[in-house]
């Protein structure tokens, strides 16, 4: 998205020269769920190594499996390269997509120009000059 940016950055400076006092970009904040989501995912995988490091002998020591280690975790012992891939690249990747907005938002003096939100599509040149003539900016020569 910020190839995206800067290029509708210089577009404008040359369509609108001398309307600018700074056009500046930034990333739409991601859900805060994702921030937890990935806290969660972090410990997960620290977790995860340290089952793989202790083994069998770490379950004694966790209350409620006393008797031994849950099916999962033979389950995890049988298929590492899977545990691998789920837990280090699959839930991470799943949780990144999300933390992704995809937003393009268009502001003019706080005033909102276009939304990608809104709309669900990139704006073309031509909509977003319509829109700031509309605005009351006037094109260069």
């Amino acid at each position: 998205m910020k190839a995206n940016f800067l290029r509708l950055r210089e577009l404008l400076r040359n369509e609108f020269p001398g309307e600018w006092s700074e056009i500046s970009g930034d990333n739409y904040p991601a859900p805060e769920w994702t921030n937890l989501a990935a806290t969660v995912i972090s410990l997960l995988q620290m977790l995860v190594i340290l089952v793989v490091l202790t083994g069998d002998a770490m379950w004694n020591y966790i209350p409620g499996f006393r008797s031994g280690p849950p099916e999962f975790y033979y389950k995890m012992k049988d298929n590492p390269a899977l545990t691998f891939m789920i837990v280090f690249l699959v839930i991470p990747s799943y949780v990144q997509s999300f933390a992704n907005t995809g937003a393009f938002e268009v502001f003019l003096d706080d005033k909102l120009i276009f939304s990608k939100l809104e709309t669900g599509r990139m704006p073309n040149v031509g909509e977003i000059m319509a829109a700031l003539e509309k605005a009351g900016l006037q094109r260069g020569s």
